[in-house]
């Protein structure tokens, strides 16, 4: 008897010290911001050359957490994949949780968040920045109904089936076309080669694909280590099998970019590329993006004596959710460091310290304190919604599952 009380406690105190944890991470962000607030944009690292910086890093890597989730819920109904059925729910939540911390992180890149308003008294339809609030606000809704449905108790069994059978054909073109008008935000951007190719697009859908299904993988380790909760075989291999295949052909749509421009030698147009390979200034993306987050996992997963394992996987997804920021940290910052026009006597850093200089050919980015803490406080508040969520919501039902275990 003892033994069986002492399980629920142990889990229920760390329940509230996790989330007092978190808590006081998004306190320290809201400082943060606060601080950033008083003392301009001049308090992060971003200046004249390199204008986009860690917020907009992790906002393209959330929006890419959002849609992977969602498109992974959605195909279970349209597909009728029955393995992946007992991730609707989670899914769901985790695409709504992302969509929010990524339309929060947007506010302190803003510098003067008041100014927001303006983008809905006066937009301008021309720019694709309207075209993805437009698309955030729709899927932010969408996803808050589709959750709405599947956790509604008080509707008939076969009239929510049909409802959610609908939802999930609008779900996943949305899904879908949320990720390309973020990558259409770089890729319409003609001036800026190392962002304007066809391909950006399906390279962010392939990496939305593998990082939300990482993500995805990742809390259902945690649920079946601290809730007991046992999904079914089949739904692990498909988990497997879909970051594996992910992997390959997010990597080989990288690939097919890097030798365009590498074929084409055309200097402007490799400038940016010769950033990140190897033997340039942020040449350690490239290693991280590749092998870390890209051939490592991708070994553990199609392996059969450690694909199997728990462990490995788990140690797969976290990689490819590395590998897949790393990307975003090199499509963001390779783009920017070198300016578009080197003339001497260079382009202004924004900023004049006493014995520096105040122009420069190549720019330099190095996030500050302040950038660390609100973008942490602003994962803090992800991680939050999802705790949240799964304990409001009860997104893993025991019916959904095949059994409900009380020890590994």
């Amino acid at each position: 008897m003892a033994v069986g009380t002492e399980a629920p406690r142990a889990g229920h105190a760390l329940s509230r010290s996790w989330l007092g944890v978190l808590g006081i991470l998004v306190v320290a962000g809201a400082a943060a911001w606060v601080y950033q607030l008083a003392h301009g944009l001049s308090a992060t690292g971003m200046r004249d050359v390199v204008s986009w910086g860690m917020y907009i890093f992790t906002f393209a890597f959330l929006v890419g957490l959002s849609a992977g989730g969602l498109i992974m819920a959605s195909a279970a109904e349209v597909f009728g994949v029955e393995a992946l059925k007992p991730l609707r729910r989670l899914g769901v939540l985790t695409a709504a949780a992302c969509v929010t911390a990524a339309a929060v992180i947007i506010l302190p890149d803003l510098g003067r968040p008041d100014r927001a308003f303006n983008l809905f008294i006066h937009p301008n339809w021309r720019s694709p920045l309207i075209w993805d609030l437009l698309i955030i606000s729709v899927y932010f809704a969408f996803a808050v109904v589709d959750l709405w449905v599947m956790t509604h108790r008080t509707t008939e069994p076969a009239r929510r089936a049909r409802a959610l059978k609908a939802l999930a054909f609008i779900g996943l073109p949305t899904a879908v076309l949320l990720h390309s008008i973020t990558a259409w935000i770089f890729g319409l951007q003609i001036a800026r080669t190392w962002w304007n190719t066809a391909l950006l697009a399906p390279i962010f859908i392939a990496s939305a694909i593998v990082s939300g299904t990482a993500f995805i993988t990742l809390i259902a380790l945690v649920l079946r280590r601290y809730e007991r909760i046992a999904l079914p075989e089949a739904t692990w291999r498909w988990l497997t099998g879909l970051l594996a295949a992910g992997i390959a052909v997010d990597l080989f749509f990288v690939a097919c970019d890097y030798i365009t421009i590498i074929w084409g030698n055309v200097p402007r147009q490799r400038a940016a590329l010769d950033v990140i390979l190897p033997g340039g200034s942020w040449q350690w993306l490239f290693w991280v993006e590749w092998v870390l987050g890209g051939i490592v996992p991708f070994v553990l997963l199609v392996t059969p004596s450690l694909r199997r394992r728990f462990g490995a996987i788990g140690t797969a997804g976290v990689l490819v959710m590395v590998g897949v920021f790393a990307y975003r940290i090199e499509l963001v910052g390779a783009g920017l460091v070198r300016p578009l026009i080197q003339l001497p006597p260079g382009t202004s850093i924004g900023t004049q310290a006493a014995g520096g200089p105040a122009f420069q050919f190549e720019g330099l980015y190095h996030p500050t304190w302040v950038e660390y803490t609100i973008t942490v406080g602003i994962l803090a508040l992800l991680a939050l919604l999802v705790t949240l969520g799964y304990r409001w919501l009860r997104v893993m039902r025991s019916e959904e599952v095949t059994a409900r275990v009380g020890a590994d």
